[in-house]
């Protein structure tokens, strides 16, 4: 992958979707965590989507923590990957009827990635930065006006 670098204010846009699409989920979460939101009935059919909804909002992640070149990248997909693979694990006993499972994944789930979004910025505090400007544009030979003294560089 080639390096790229952004502005401050391109750093802060990727910023501000991972915090937008964290938001997201985290309320897809909660709703389907509340019983009033999600009965037992309907939480064994929404369990699928909402892990794949998880995947999703993953690569989204990973892949904003990618553009911007994040130093962590590997270990943040290794902890995504411990997540969807307790998630998916856990598919077919939520689909077989332990909504009570379910829950209390969702729940901790719900925690785990409100404790993650706040803590976003700090992914691009430590990104890479553009390297600072030169004070002086350098002029090249031919746009100098005749008789002047090139400065040393």
């Amino acid at each position: 992958m080639t390096f790229r670098r952004f502005p401050e204010s391109g750093a802060g846009a990727l910023g501000a979707a991972i915090r937008h699409a964290r938001r997201h989920l985290c309320a897809r979460l909660a709703d389907c965590a509340d019983a009033d939101c999600t009965p037992d009935d309907c939480f064994a059919q929404a369990f699928p989507g909402l892990v794949t909804a998880v995947e999703a909002g993953f690569r989204h992640e990973e892949l904003v923590m990618e553009t911007v070149d994040y130093a962590l990248l590997h270990e943040h997909r290794a902890e995504n990957a411990t997540i969807l693979a307790a998630l998916h694990r856990a598919m077919p006993l939520v689909e077989d009827g332990d909504i009570a499972l379910g829950r209390q994944l969702v729940e901790a789930l719900h925690d785990l990635l409100s404790l993650h979004r706040l803590s976003t910025d700090l992914v691009l505090a430590v990104a890479p930065r553009a390297p600072v400007a030169r004070l002086r544009p350098r002029v090249p030979r031919l746009l100098q006006p005749p008789g002047s003294r090139a400065r040393p560089h």
